[in-house]
């Protein structure tokens, strides 16, 4: 069906078109128009059927005098203004033998502008495997390619346009495929993700905890005697400047090695580091002592340098067991770390929520690095821990765990950014989640080739995502503050070209939508309190008049 003609500014990558305004095109249409090319191992020119999307609309009155001032004009010809309808069409190609190719020369002037017709769009995308919705503009689905996830990709959206949701999307793609997909996340969202994956079949799921007050199958735990003392330190929230309280732990920790080296102490925990600096502050004979009930009795000058710092500065041994016992108390760090074994299924969600950011960036380079080191082993076949199968791991708050270096550095960053540079080569590939992309490291979101863009509004982020991608054209970036929610921009080795797709209906559940505030403070009695008093069970909270404390009805 012809909607318009080829006007000016043709090149071999764009045109504009004048449109029939009896037949309305939408915003990202599909368009047909007949031109020349010498197609690759041709020598002579054919007709070929050039394929390109609508990436810009708007009207403009028709030879409208620019230097007349617009009101006016329109109040005296108001009713016989003519006006024209423009688009802007960038060209995706045309097909020969199978493949896409850019022509090189424009569309003619005057050369008809048809709509092209749904098999022609399907067969410039392709037919790939992961289905994650539709053509914004067209009734026809889009499968991505499985292969592209291997060059990493990048979720990115304002709060609330569905970033979550197109990542739930291609979990689902992911596990129907038989994949291994490990989900990092920070606000516990993806734990109803791994309650109702049942409804893809018998597919192997497991929450990982880090909180014992929140939800998870495995708690998981780390060994602080496979920690770096200094990292030890950081995780417990030593101040950077307290050397001495950091000198302290990394003695403990270097005579508990010792002990479990070369004595008869099986592990130790954060518990059993305090012990020795609680032993410490009561000389050094009390320190021998215990080191020897553990079997080690070996003249070490570590037991006489920690006595006399706690003879000096008691207060710093006092402060460094305090920092110890606060780790013990988190649960996290214990004697042993939890095998890689129980946190392998189809799906691996890790629930960071319940500890300080500090603690999560922690877990989060301590499962990242064990992962990536796990496929190197099965890749060149060396001993200790390893993984059969390439893992996608979904990085949440992607900002949080790297952020540019000028800004500040975490630890998690070292992790995620080996995986970014390297892990395509060993089969641990990443998927990041954010909403800042200003606030991830360029080098990273550089590595990250496919990228699903939804709503975004913020200039700087807008930036940094022009930055980071090389087929971002303007005018998709233009229209990013325009997307619907469920609607994105995917590009990248995902996809043969560029698309604005509508995702599809998701089958799982995940946490983290917005609370409905008329439902929240909905109170049933005008006036009354929000405040049940624990231990209360089902009594009605009546107020007290000289104290603050409720008591039950």
């Amino acid at each position: 069906m012809k909607i318009g003609y080829v006007i000016g500014n043709s090149t071999p990558t764009e045109f504009l078109a004048t449109l029939d305004p009896e037949r309305p095109v939408r915003l990202y249409e599909y368009v047909a128009v007949d031109s020349v090319e010498i197609p690759p191992e041709e020598e002579e020119q054919v007709q070929v059927r050039l394929l390109g999307q609508v990436v810009r609309i708007f009207r403009d009155p028709y030879q409208l005098k620019r230097d007349l001032p617009l009101y006016e004009v329109v109040e005296g010809v108001s009713h016989d203004l003519l006006e024209v309808q423009i688009a802007k069409v960038k060209i995706l190609g045309y097909l020969w033998n199978g493949e896409i190719h850019m022509p090189k020369m424009p569309p003619r002037i005057g050369a008809p502008v048809v709509l092209a017709t749904d098999e022609e769009v399907a067969e410039l995308y392709g037919r790939g495997e992961l289905c994650v919705g539709r053509l914004a503009a067209r009734p026809l689905d889009i499968c991505l390619d499985m292969e592209g996830i291997k060059r990493h990709a990048a979720v990115i959206a304002a709060t609330g346009s569905g970033k979550t949701w197109f990542s739930v999307v291609l979990i689902e793609e992911l596990l129907k495929r038989g994949a291994h997909v490990v989900v990092l996340d920070p606000h516990g969202e993806y734990v109803p993700v791994r309650d109702t994956v049942q409804r893809l079949g018998p597919i192997g799921a497991v929450t990982v905890r880090v909180s014992r007050h929140h939800a998870g199958d495995v708690m998981y735990k780390i060994g602080v005697l496979d920690m770096d003392p200094e990292a030890l330190a950081d995780a417990a929230g030593v101040p950077p400047k307290a050397t001495k309280i950091r000198y302290a732990i990394y003695l403990a920790h270097s005579l508990a090695k010792a002990a479990y080296k070369r004595g008869s102490l099986r592990r130790a925990g954060p518990k059993a580091l305090a012990r020795i600096l609680r032993e410490a502050q009561r000389g050094e004979q009390r320190l021998r002592s215990l080191l020897k009930g553990w079997g080690y009795a070996e003249e070490d000058e570590r037991v006489s340098e920690l006595a006399e710092l706690a003879k000096r500065d008691r207060h710093s041994i006092f402060s460094a067991s305090a920092y110890l016992k606060k780790l013990s108390r988190l649960g996290v760090f214990a004697s042993r770390t939890t095998p890689l074994s129980k946190l392998t299924s189809n799906l691996t969600v890790v629930n960071l929520a319940g500890v300080g950011e500090e603690i999560q960036d922690y877990v989060a380079w301590h499962i990242l690095t064990r992962i990536f080191r796990a496929r190197v082993r099965h890749v060149r076949g060396l001993k200790g821990p390893k993984l059969e199968r390439p893992v996608v791991v979904f990085l949440e708050e992607a900002h949080r765990f790297a952020p540019p270096k000028s800004a500040r550095r975490t630890r998690a960053y070292e992790a995620v950014a080996r995986i970014a540079a390297e892990g395509r080569k060993f089969g641990v590939y990443l998927v990041v989640i954010t909403q800042r992309p200003s606030r991830v490291d360029p080098d990273v979101m550089s590595q990250m080739q496919s990228q699903i863009i939804m709503r975004i509004v913020n200039p700087k982020d807008q930036e940094a995502v022009r930055d980071s991608s090389e087929q971002l054209a303007q005018e998709y970036l233009e229209n990013l503050p325009g997307l619907d929610k469920g609607e994105a921009v995917i590009l990248g080795p995902l996809l043969r070209l560029p698309a604005v797709v509508r995702l599809r209906d998701r089958v799982l559940e995940y946490g983290g939508g917005d609370i409905a505030l008329s439902e929240a403070w909905r109170s049933e009695e005008p006036g009354g309190r929000n405040v049940v008093e624990e231990g209360c069970s089902g009594g009605r909270p009546i107020p007290q008049r000289r104290s603050p404390r409720l008591r039950c009805a």
